[in-house]
């Protein structure tokens, strides 16, 4: 796992009871932003059948 970015997720808490668009959204822009946690299989089939490219996860920042 890679580190977490506090700021972006302070700035972008995904909305309360989310549609699935949401979720791909938040989860696509997450993966570009933060390097906390790598796609797990069922967030991977969300953003396929949303339309969203599977983004690799971001390396960690340096300190």
């Amino acid at each position: 796992m890679g580190k977490t970015n506090a700021e972006w997720h302070r700035e972008h808490r995904m909305p309360p009871k989310p549609t699935r668009q949401q979720r791909a959204a938040w989860h696509y822009e997450h993966a570009q932003h933060c390097g906390c946690r790598a796609l797990t299989p069922s967030i991977t089939s969300l953003l396929i059948s949303q339309g969203y490219p599977v983004p690799q996860l971001q390396a960690p920042r340096a300190p």
